[in-house]
């Protein structure tokens, strides 16, 4: 009874709605075009990019990131760091070189090659306003001294290239896994910072004998500032292309950089991979539209009305677009299978 009731009054609506169009057809076709134009423009010129990936994983409201909040307010970069690394709360911008040496040799024996780039790093500049920007400017201080926050790593290798300058074997240098104590009297933890380790047979102290790659992360301060996060931005991408130039010139080493943006730059880089999948897909939806609506009999073949249903759906994508972006959306890629969804459910109304 329910069914035919709303059957029936779905028909009267419709056919008055027909009605009402073959009396008015300037006016439904001139006002869908204006609107799909005017919210076609807007999407192009409020058109934004998701910036926090976290947003796309989680909720606002999420548990993970009150206690990632909390860790980051309660044990500051600052101060952590330089004692133990820890994977609650990402460390904001930085930016991070894996350098690994080939199978069978010992990285601890290139430390002088190792330092040479770390103090390339140190001495790029980055130019904002007309400014150059180091990585002392920018880089997150401790309280202790005031001096920039560096993995303890950079101790070790100095202390394995004074060794080797003043012709001491470098097992008088004990390096210990994971933790290891430095020359200033501190214990450090450097598990995270030399990978591939292989600790000398028998030993209690967990000596290290060799090892195959190191990792060294910079970190950088934005202060809350969109100047300061911008000029972090740049020596972001500054760093990646140097590591690019020194793989060439260090052959004997591989170097893989990464940055804070680098998930970023990765995820929306699907959009540009897929264009090519895209208009392919597209082109197979007219076809397939066309052949659909096409028949043997010349009186009965409908082609463009198979055209004119894609063309709908297109029109209400660019118009749903446009109201996304006015109200503030952000892009991301993966709203690029939406409008094959709403093409696919389209036919299945009728």
């Amino acid at each position: 009874m329910l069914r035919q009731v709303l059957r029936r009054g779905l028909q009267s609506f419709c056919h008055r709605l027909g009605l009402c169009v073959s009396r008015h057809p300037v006016f439904f076709l001139t006002v869908p075009a204006v609107l799909t134009i005017t919210f076609g423009l807007s999407a192009l010129n409020r058109f934004q990019p998701e910036g926090d990936l976290e947003r796309l994983v989680a909720p606002s409201h999420s548990l993970a990131k009150i206690e990632r909040s909390l860790a980051s307010s309660l044990f500051p970069l600052d101060q952590s760091k330089s004692q133990l690394y820890s994977d609650l709360h990402t460390p904001g911008r930085y930016g991070r070189v894996i350098l690994l040496s080939p199978p069978g040799d010992n990285i601890l024996l290139q430390a002088e090659g190792i330092l040479q780039t770390h103090r390339a790093v140190l001495e790029m500049k980055v130019n904002h306003k007309g400014y150059n920007y180091t990585f002392s400017h920018l880089c997150v201080l401790r309280n202790q001294d005031k001096k920039c926050v560096l993995d303890d790593i950079i101790s070790v290798l100095e202390d394995l290239r004074q060794a080797a300058v003043s012709n001491k074997t470098t097992a008088r240098v004990q390096v210990r896994y994971p933790n290891t104590k430095l020359k200033d009297g501190r214990n450090s933890f450097i598990g995270h910072q030399l990978g591939g380790v292989v600790e000398v047979p028998n030993s209690k102290d967990q000596r290290v004998k060799s090892a195959r790659a190191i990792q060294i992360t910079y970190y950088l301060q934005t202060y809350g500032s969109a100047t300061q996060d911008l000029i972090g931005e740049k020596w972001e991408n500054e760093f990646c292309k140097l590591m690019r130039k020194l793989q060439e010139e260090h052959q004997d080493l591989q170097l893989y950089s990464l940055a804070s943006f680098s998930l970023w730059r990765d995820f929306h880089k699907i959009s540009i991979l897929a264009r090519s999948k895209v208009l392919v897909s597209l082109v197979l939806i007219l076809t397939t539209a066309t052949l659909s609506s096409s028949m043997k009999d010349c009186l009965r073949s409908k082609p463009f009305l198979g055209l004119l249903g894609v063309l709908t759906v297109c029109i209400s994508i660019i118009t749903a677009a446009g109201i996304f972006f006015i109200t503030d959306g952000k892009y991301n890629s993966t709203l690029l299978g939406i409008p094959f969804f709403a093409m696919g459910n389209y036919p299945s109304l009728w």
